[in-house]
């Protein structure tokens, strides 16, 4: 058997890296392609000594990643035998214009159309044999995740021809297009490849047109089969060529294919026709945030299911009421106090456990059940498909803002986590898309942040129903507002990618997937509550309870004494402006930026040795009313109140991440110069922000007087709006480039 080289090729998620594995196992090697940061991985198949390169998972030849880049240069060598492109058989149409880009390169090849099952499950099945006429390739039809047609791959591949059919354009344009591959100064490249860069020069392929810019001949060749394009189908070259493209594909599909709709897909059209709407979208979306929001609440805090003995017999409880008051308030604070008692334990010792601990995680883990049902509902919007239409449907409006769909896959990852969330936008091609990406991810609360955002909201907003999507709109307004700015700055010029998504058909998905995705978040937030916060507010109590007095240092009574208050009373005029001028809140802001559940925990011990909370979380929503209105001096019930919660809400949501989240960022960003800039921009958005919203909001309110901090944020919201209508400094002529629904 002779050896031969592989190119692998094929869309994303098409089950290229499946068959990749199938054919070889785990006798794989994985590198680096020269000048770029994308993983070149070469697997070998030992029974017929082939080499496998499994190139970067694509939809098209063009220029627009790194990926792209690196596969077609890959293509303009000789250095493989034969081509197989795997195609996703229940995508078709948008898989075969990849297999015609490779087709024009003239080498053997072999196409593999894999999720044979899937696709007729769908109600479609395909004529191979016919597929394999039109095209000139030899198919293969295979299930790589069940194993299926492999040695028919083997076969094709041992045989492989070149493509019959390798030219689906105009003739006459096709003769002037080879014309200009002759005038190319390079006399190692083959006619095919001479084909594919000529092609590329006269769409205006902005690596080729800067590699031959010098040569004025084809220049100008190029320029005479743009006109001639223009003039003979009425359409300028960049749109001549996937048209043309598109039309072999339908007239193709269209003799190979046996469609007959199944009812999944046409309900998922039907319901598209609302959910996608260009009017109705967003107030779905808003909408639907509501009710995810509402129903997490409905179940644990309204709703009364879980009985107990109470002082007149059998009483019932919402799930939030027994965690907190009959578990962590109950139970456990009692179990603890007499561990503690018997044992003759040091009075240190007891308020060590019982406030600090305890009422410290307890507070904390008291919010698990309205944070698992978020989960649950979040997941099931996530595996049903409507998430993956909310990406397409703010592509629309991300894109006018220097953003794209591309932006929201890690937001929709964030509501879990903030690190994996910044990760993925390592998937984000454009440089600065992704710089804009990296500060904006965070904006979106996630599972950390919760715990603030349903304190805030029973504790100042009483359980309003249009408390949710305000934070969500804010986080929104936030994201776009920095695209806004960032991008009419020139440290961020750079074209908007296309943005290509494919949308899966509605499903329901199945319970298992559900409770493992939901137990997945659960336990990451309890571990983290175990570890992080048990540290941090082990470490508050010690602060709290102990400083320097008349006999010297040893515990406080009075927790104004301690060391804690030294500390937040030393920068609580940091926050002065924004309502929240006090050492307790001050040091909640802090130990926030540590770990954002640190914000409950601390405000939790802090009350509680301050004798305003007792444990459960109905207290702590109490004490922090009281405390707040105090703050204010006014009323719990208050119009200032609810304002107050709100400044002090938006500077925890849209200041720096946790410690976690901030290092994932600095390794994405590859640059301290970016992490310090995108920090500071951080924490002044949310500090501006929490002012104007505390400052001017309270103003128009009539419930604060005109102040010098008003003045402030008068000029803080002029600047504001200037840097959002000035002028775009960078340089770039704006063009859109609409986003594609496959």
């Amino acid at each position: 058997m002779s050896q031969k080289t592989i190119a692998l090729l094929g869309n994303q998620n098409c089950g290229k890296t499946t068959l990749f594995n199938v054919l070889t196992g785990s006798n794989q090697y994985v590198g680096n392609w020269p000048g770029v940061t994308v993983d070149k991985v070469i697997g070998k198949i030992s029974s017929k000594d082939w080499d496998v390169v499994d190139l970067p998972g694509l939809y098209s030849l063009s220029p627009y990643s790194p990926e792209e880049i690196v596969s077609r240069n890959y293509l303009l060598t000789d250095d493989y035998d034969v081509i197989l492109n795997i195609v996703d058989a229940s995508h078709l149409e948008r898989s075969l214009s990849l297999t015609l880009e490779l087709a024009a390169f003239g080498k053997p090849m072999v196409v593999a159309l894999n999720m044979i099952d899937v696709m007729e499950k769908s109600g479609i099945k395909i004529d191979v044999d016919k597929l394999s006429e039109k095209l000139g390739i030899r198919v293969v039809d295979i299930s790589a995740s069940n194993r299926l047609g492999i040695d028919k791959v083997l076969d094709a591949v041992s045989n492989a021809q070149v493509p019959a059919v390798t030219n689906f354009f105009d003739e006459d344009i096709s003769a002037k297009i080879d014309e200009v591959g002759k005038l190319l100064d390079d006399a190692k490249l083959s006619a095919s490849a001479r084909r594919f860069i000529a092609t590329g020069i006269v769409q205006n392929d902005e690596i080729y047109l800067e590699d031959y810019k010098s040569s004025e001949k084809v220049m100008i060749a190029a320029s005479r089969v743009r006109n001639d394009i223009e003039g003979k189908f009425n359409t300028d070259a960049q749109s001549y060529f996937p048209q043309a493209r598109y039309q072999f594909i339908d007239s193709v599909i269209e003799e190979c294919k046996i469609s007959t709709e199944s009812k999944t897909c046409m309900l998922s059209k039907a319901i598209d026709k609302v959910v996608l709407n260009r009017f109705l979208a967003l107030p779905i979306f808003f909408i639907v945030v509501s009710l995810v929001y509402y129903g997490a609440m409905y179940f644990t805090s309204y709703l009364e299911l879980i009985p107990f003995e109470g002082e007149e017999g059998t009483e019932y409880a919402t799930i939030t009421d027994w965690v907190n008051d009959n578990l962590f308030g109950g139970y456990v604070t009692d179990a603890v106090a007499k561990l503690c008692e018997n044992a003759a334990a040091p009075e240190w010792l007891s308020s060590l456990a019982v406030d600090g601990v305890v009422g410290g995680v307890g507070a904390v883990l008291g919010f698990l059940p309205q944070i698992a049902f978020l989960f649950l509902f979040l997941s099931f919007l996530e595996q049903s498909g409507y998430m993956t239409r909310v990406a397409f449907v703010l592509d629309r409006i991300f894109r006018k803002f220097g953003l794209s769909g591309r932006n929201f896959i890690p937001m929709v990852i964030a509501t879990g986590c903030g690190v994996p969330a910044l990760m993925a936008n390592k998937t984000i091609d454009n440089i600065n898309e992704r710089r804009i990406g990296l500060i904006t991810t965070t904006f979106i609360p996630c599972s950390a942040k919760l715990p603030i955002i349903t304190m805030i909201f029973a504790s100042c907003f009483d359980g309003a129903w249009w408390f949710a999507p305000m934070v969500y709109a804010l986080a929104i307004f936030s994201i776009v507002a920095t695209g806004i700015i960032l991008k009419k700055n020139r440290a961020f010029k750079e074209e908007v990618s296309p943005f290509v998504m494919e949308i899966p058909d509605y499903h329901l998905p199945t319970i298992n997937n559900i409770l493992k995705a939901v137990y997945e978040r659960c336990r990451a937030f309890v571990i983290k509550a175990g570890t992080i916060i048990f540290a941090v507010v082990v470490i508050i109590w010690f602060l709290a309870s102990f400083g320097f007095g008349e006999e010297g240092f040893g515990m406080v009574e009075n927790v104004d004494s301690s060391m804690l208050a030294a500390i937040g009373s030393a920068l609580c005029f940091i926050f002065a402006p924004l309502g929240f001028g006090s050492w307790q809140a001050t040091v909640a802001v802090v130990n926030g930026l540590l770990a954002k559940e640190n914000v409950v925990g601390t405000m939790a011990v802090v009350l509680g040795l301050d004798g305003e909370f007792e444990g459960g979380e109905a207290d702590l929503n109490t004490a922090l009313t009281q405390y707040f209105a105090d703050m204010l001096g006014v009323e719990p019930t208050a119009a200032l109140v609810p304002l107050l919660g709100l400044s002090f809400l938006a500077f925890n949501m849209w200041s720096v991440p946790c410690v976690a989240a901030l290092g994932a960022m600095k390794r994405q960003l590859g640059s301290t110069k970016w992490w310090i800039f995108a920090m500071t921009y951080m924490c002044v958005w949310a500090y501006c922000l929490a002012l104007v919203i505390f400052r001017i909001g309270g103003l128009v309110m009539g419930v604060l007087p005109f102040s010098f901090y008003t003045v402030v944020a008068f000029i803080v919201l002029g600047v504001f709006v200037y840097l959002l209508v000035r002028k775009d400094n960078s340089g770039l002529t704006p063009i859109r480039i609409p986003s594609r629904q496959v």
